[in-house]
């Protein structure tokens, strides 16, 4: 299968996760800004209204973005522009003025320019040696992306997960989080602050929640190669499954992407409750492509397609099943949960203990 990220760029937070497949341009290991003089800005946009064309999923918006960022540039739209984040900033405004889509950047990030030349192969085998290093050293820091983990009253599990690595760097780290949850009686996952990151972290946590060994998630379809992806729920995941376990997801108007992703199939194939705001909106896997230098940009490049819904939530969000502010969203998922397990157990003494916290809490 395909690796595809469904990530923010660099600078979001998210400079580490895996991708598939590069574009193999011009770079420089320069960490000084670029002098932004009218010939670089012209090949920029040149360059990005290029990839537009070939590579946004949907080819009328790519040739659209492309001929207005065209268009403005041969008007002087961008003469005036000194500063390399101020120009990639504007870029990334008009693109976006014609497709709407979040996931659509155009960046300046020495260190994310670094990353990608490393994964496509571009620098010498000792220095992607150290630049690998480096990356896995900075998402072991953030405990990647597992903030907090923890039993609550009435065994409730509860995990703050700010980041979806890639498993190849976070899959241990995600197997002893299942692990530790596995003798909970429902779990919370908070995603209120969650940008989003590898479909394949979504699909290792997904598979722990299902019987089947097949359980189709989503699909995607690349124009520019014409090729379909499918992902589907693992058939084997280190330690027990989880499948009667009750899920709560909570979300805010910051979750995004593959945070989104998670909460969407888990939803949509009835294993989930969702709590809390409607999420930002961005369903597409995308590409990050170096453009001139330490300059990038970030395409959309699949849309994707739920089994169930035969669409996604792009530019919609997310809706949850209990919409409350996100500081609420916790409260109410928790005692959602809570009156869940009372009303099912048939033990009197576990339900008089769950009465006891849930009086705590309300």
């Amino acid at each position: 299968m395909k690796t595809i990220c469904k990530c923010q760029p660099f600078f979001f937070s998210f400079p580490f996760l895996a991708l598939s497949f590069f574009s193999i341009y011009t770079y420089s290991c320069a960490q000084e800004k670029p002098e932004l003089n009218d010939a670089l800005k012209n090949e920029v946009i040149t360059i990005v209204a290029d990839y537009m064309r070939q590579y946004y999923y949907d080819e009328d918006i790519g040739k659209n973005m492309a001929a207005y960022i065209l268009d403005k540039n041969s008007k002087d739209n961008y003469d005036n522009f000194t500063d390399v984040n101020d120009f990639c900033k504007k870029l990334t405004s008009d693109l976006r003025d014609v497709c709407h889509d979040r996931h659509i950047f155009v960046f300046y990030s020495p260190e994310e320019a670094k990353e990608v030349a490393a994964r496509n192969n571009l620098l010498p085998p000792d220095e992607i040696a150290q630049i690998n290093k480096k990356t896995y050293e900075k998402a072991r820091l953030r405990n990647f992306g597992f903030v907090k983990l923890e039993i609550l009253d009435g065994n409730v599990g509860y995990i703050d997960l700010r980041e979806f690595y890639n498993p190849s760097h976070a899959g241990s780290k995600a197997v002893h989080v299942m692990n530790f949850l596995s003798h909970t009686d429902a779990i919370i996952f908070d995603l209120r602050n969650n940008g989003g990151g590898s479909e394949k972290m979504v699909q290792l946590l997904s598979s722990y929640f299902f019987a089947d060994d097949r359980v189709p998630l989503s699909s995607s379809y690349y124009r520019h190669n014409n090729e379909a992806v499918q992902s589907w729920t693992l058939p084997f995941v280190p330690g027990n499954k989880l499948t009667d376990v009750p899920v709560y997801i909570l979300t805010s108007k910051r979750t995004f992407s593959a945070a989104e992703e998670f909460a969407y199939n888990m939803k949509h194939l009835k294993r989930a409750t969702i709590v809390g705001e409607r999420t930002k909106g961005g369903a597409h896997p995308v590409e990050v492509k170096i453009v001139k230098g330490n300059i990038l940009t970030q395409i959309s490049i699949g849309e994707s397609f739920h089994p169930v819904t035969g669409t996604n939530w792009e530019a919609v969000g997310v809706q949850p099943h209990i919409e409350v502010s996100e500081k609420e969203a916790f409260g109410s998922a928790y005692l959602s949960a809570l009156r869940h397990l009372r009303n099912t157990t048939t033990d009197p003494e576990r339900k008089k203990g769950l009465s006891v916290v849930i009086n705590n809490l309300e």
